[in-house]
């Protein structure tokens, strides 16, 4: 008789230990997926527009955004209030004008003594952007680094010359 107690207590104690194992992995895989989903959802955020045009408006409401996201990620900033990359969740918006051969950061455009939300609006109302280059976080898949091209009118550029 003591020996069947024996079993069923080691039986009983396996099947708890067997029950708490499954929990946990079960919520790690719940926690993962749900990670997962909140990258991709951010990602969204800024990928939505890369199969087409946008104007400046779009563009300021994005580098809030990311310049919002980077002050909540305790990103560190250097003196020229430039964002600095991590290996995690930083993340960079740039604006390249080909034509001047620039490319501007979204803290000389929104954070700079000399811009500012008004002024980059007017500066750049005429001109639509695409995006032509998104960088990944390796380590998270979160968005790292997206660049909006100016489109330029070839039309114009040819008569120009």
């Amino acid at each position: 008789m003591q020996k069947a107690d024996n079993i069923k207590s080691s039986i009983i104690i396996l099947m708890v230990a067997l029950i708490a194992i499954i929990s946990i992995v079960f919520a790690n895989y719940v926690e993962y997926r749900n990670k997962k989903n909140e990258i991709k959802k951010f990602n969204d955020e800024f990928t939505i527009y890369e199969n087409s045009e946008v104007q400046i408006n779009t563009l300021i409401t994005l580098m809030n955004r990311a310049i919002e996201e980077n002050k909540k990620n305790n990103i560190t900033q250097d003196e020229q209030n430039m964002f600095l990359e991590n290996d995690e969740n930083s993340i960079k918006v740039f604006l390249e004008i080909k034509s001047r051969g620039s490319m501007i950061p979204m803290e000389d455009l929104i954070l700079g003594e000399k811009a500012g939300i008004e002024k980059v609006s007017y500066a750049f109302s005429d001109m639509n952007f695409k995006i032509t280059n998104i960088e990944y976080h390796q380590k998270t898949g979160q968005v790292k680094k997206i660049i909006f091209t100016a489109i330029e009118d070839e039309v114009n550029i040819e008569t120009n010359e």
